[in-house]
């Protein structure tokens, strides 16, 4: 009887090949079953491989959108990340819930109503309005824009698979599911992957959340399909599982279990993303790399659980896992890549030991319902942690190195459960795990050994650190302020170098050679006061160059900057210039100053703000240069610093210039002793006569990458790769 076949059999295997046979089947309505069931599997198989897609692809989307809005952080992401964590666990939790008392029937009008109040709500492009202000913590902020713009599509999209597995489960129970939630997954591949690579590049931000939100559209229709399949074929009455409503194992459910490995899972994975991120990039590549581990990780274990094998992985993880400890700063992009795949094989391994597990605790079908449920769980649980717990008990990113620990003190004790008698793989576990404790006491003492830490504070922009060094040589004592690893201003307490800036912002440096001979010193003499604006504050160094009658204002997004400033520093108190701090993203902060119409006519604008081994990408395109030089006093300098070998911007200097009509020119740091590895310099000027003060001609350096090729970054395009230097010099 064609209306028992199971669907996933071929017809030629249950009726042959015989022509009357055929014959009788078509009668018999079996080509037109064959027909409808390949529609709804076409048709649920596509809605759950688009849904997958637009929830993945929406996450790195999003961020990108509004990193420039919030100071373009790595945190920015991690807070991204945590909303969609527990924007998918409500998307569980509603699909679990309406599924249970209520009769299919009604649930397919029920998610009707929410899809048509999602549609409501398109296109997901956020309001301006949303950027911020002030400098606060923006955290509530980014949660709240997100809920507002993207929250109840995405909750629709989360419920997609729970729900439509319900529904097919009802109307086809001999359709295999498994295929369909491969799609899914697929989906997702597709949407993380496909967005560093194409959509990012093709795409300007406004372009992606209208297509994105077209595609939504695409889905929505997509899944009125399905609801409609659904009706047309069920009788009504409450929906059930096929394989029956009762556990009849009466087995224990080890919820905590599921919960807390999923949870580790999830901390890991913003952790090491943050670690990644803090010191060297924002960017959706870097987002996406470790996420795209991640959910690789569900894939494999959960369609082959025999690609986990418990020793391996066991013993793998604690020796990557205290390698990652002892990394010292990339000096290169060579070594900044290595170590991208250390920490990536750290996350892969660890994810495969919490996620291998999990699987070994999966239940009977009957309770799967739950069991993903727990796991959408854990993965808030451990998103929260991560983004808002550690931050308000942690003054360093002390999260990573507990999440490591945690996964590998439960491998070892994994390992320690399954050697029973192989002596080898209880040796194997202790000698993995000596090594990781070994990895973390060394990682720690690296830490502190570069100088005495007078204080460390946390905020949502980061960690920053004033150290002490050299405090047996009363010449040399200095403090310094750091963040990312990277000095932020030093100061020597000996009275008198205390206001002698490091050779990077000497006299003899670019910026104090673009201060000496601007046009209106060149004019007036030495004496005449100068504007000067500068974004970034650090210690405050630059106001060690500000002389009488001069006027500095900073632009600051770390409210913590200016404390830390003036209660360890003096370069702002003992400065000759008069000074004041505006806090806030300082792109920002410009832009409305322009739109206000109240142009700055700033002399000299000092760029400063680069945090670790690469700038603020949106602090380097097209239009933030459009808002400095509108902030320019006529033949006015725009001085932007670099020190990092890992990227060579010369190309975006020459290319930034040709396209704003101005010349630039790259300045190393002075040769004397001590400046080595120094700051260098590019200053642009409309200003031809400024390059050639004999003095300022005699500085200029040939640019490092040695040719003359130009490239330009707008808010569409920024690529970092179009400035690494692959040469490792």
């Amino acid at each position: 009887d064609p209306a028992r076949a199971p669907s996933r059999v071929a017809p030629e295997l249950l009726i042959g090949h015989d022509p009357e046979r055929r014959r009788a089947w078509t009668r018999r309505g079996g080509n037109a079953l064959m027909d409808s069931r390949r529609i709804t599997l076409f048709t649920f198989g596509a809605t759950m491989a688009l849904a997958g897609f637009l929830l993945f692809q929406v996450q790195p989307l999003f961020a990108k959108y509004i990193l420039p809005w919030f100071g373009g952080g790595a945190s920015i992401w991690l807070v991204c990340l945590l909303f969609f964590q527990v924007a998918l666990l409500a998307g569980y939790a509603y699909a679990y819930a309406i599924t249970l008392p209520i009769p299919v029937p009604r649930q397919v009008q029920v998610h009707f109503a929410v899809l048509a109040v999602s549609l409501a709500l398109l296109p997901i492009t956020p309001s301006e309005s949303w950027k911020p202000q002030d400098a606060g913590d923006p955290t509530l902020r980014i949660l709240a824009l997100l809920t507002v713009c993207v929250g109840v599509p995405y909750v629709a999209l989360a419920a997609t698979t729970p729900l439509l597995s319900r529904w097919l489960a009802r109307i086809e129970p001999t359709i295999d599911p498994v295929p369909l939630f491969a799609g899914s997954n697929l989906g997702s591949f597709a949407g993380l992957l496909t967005y560093p690579f194409a959509f990012e590049r093709w795409l300007s931000s406004g372009e992606q959340t209208r297509w994105w939100s077209w595609a939504y559209v695409l889905y929505a229709a997509l899944f009125v399909g399905c609801g409609l399949l659904t009706l047309a074929r069920i009788k009504g009455g409450p929906a059930r599982d096929a394989s029956g409503s009762a556990t009849k194992s009466g087995a224990a459910t080890p919820l905590a279990q599921w919960i807390g490995l999923s949870a580790l899972g999830s901390a890991l994975l913003l952790a090491t993303t943050n670690a990644v991120t803090q010191w060297a990039v924002v960017v959706p590549f870097l987002w996406v790399v470790p996420l795209s581990l991640y959910l690789l990780t569900f894939v494999l274990v959960f369609a082959a659980p025999r690609l986990y094998h418990r020793v391996v992985f066991g013993v793998a993880f604690p020796l990557l896992a205290g390698a990652t400890f002892t990394l010292a700063l990339p000096e290169n992009a060579k070594d900044f890549l290595i170590q991208l795949a250390l920490h990536s094989a750290t996350l892969f391994a660890g994810c495969m030991i919490c996620h291998g597990e999990l699987v070994r605790l999966r239940p009977d079908p009957e309770r799967l319902p739950k069991f993903y449920l727990a796991i959408a769980a854990g993965g808030a649980l451990g998103g929260v942690l991560v983004a808002i717990v550690a931050p308000l008990l942690f003054n360093d990113f002390f999260e990573h190195p507990l999440a490591l620990l945690a996964i590998a003190g439960l491998t070892v004790v994994l390992l320690l459960r399954e050697a029973g008698t192989a002596r080898w793989i209880a040796l194997a576990a202790w000698l993995a795990g000596v090594y990781f404790l070994y990895g973390l006491v060394a990682g720690f003492w690296q830490e502190i050994g570069g100088g005495i830490l007078v204080e460390r504070v946390r905020n949502f922009y980061g960690v920053v650190k004033i150290v002490r060094a050299d405090k047996d040589d009363p010449r040399n004592y200095s403090l310094s302020m750091m963040q990312a690893g990277v000095e932020q201003g030093v100061q020597y307490q000996n009275p008198e170098r205390r206001m002698e800036p490091i050779c990077g912002y000497n006299n003899a440096s670019a910026l104090g050679l673009a201060l000496a001979h601007q046009a209106r010193r060149r004019a007036g003499g030495p004496q005449t006061p100068l504007r000067i604006g500068v974004i970034g504050l650090g210690a405050g160094m630059v106001a060690a160059l500000g002389r009488d009658g001069d006027t500095m204002r900073y632009y600051e997004i770390n409210p913590l900057i200016p404390v830390l400033a003036n209660r360890h520093f003096t370069f702002l108190k003992e400065s000759k210039a008069e000074t004041d701090i505006l806090l806030g993203d300082g792109r920002l902060v410009l832009e409305r100053q322009l739109k206000a119409n109240d142009a700055q006519k700033f002399d000299v604008i000092v760029l400063n703000a680069f945090r670790g081994a690469s700038p603020p990408l949106h602090l380097m395109t097209k239009e933030a240069f459009d808002i400095y030089f509108g902030h320019l006093a006529e033949n006015g300098i725009l001085a932007v610093d670099f020190e990092f070998e890992v990227f060579d911007m010369s190309s975006l200097h020459r290319g930034l210039a040709k396209r704003l009509g101005s010349d630039v020119h790259w300045f190393e740091p002075p040769h004397a002793k001590g400046c080595e590895g120094s700051i260098s310099w590019a200053l642009y000027s409309r200003d031809k006569a400024f390059f050639n003060v004999p003095t300022v001609r005699r500085a200029i350096s040939g640019w490092p990458d040695g040719s003359t090729a130009e490239i330009v970054w707008t808010d569409k395009d920024s690529n970092l790769v179009s400035i690494i230097n692959w040469r490792g010099e």
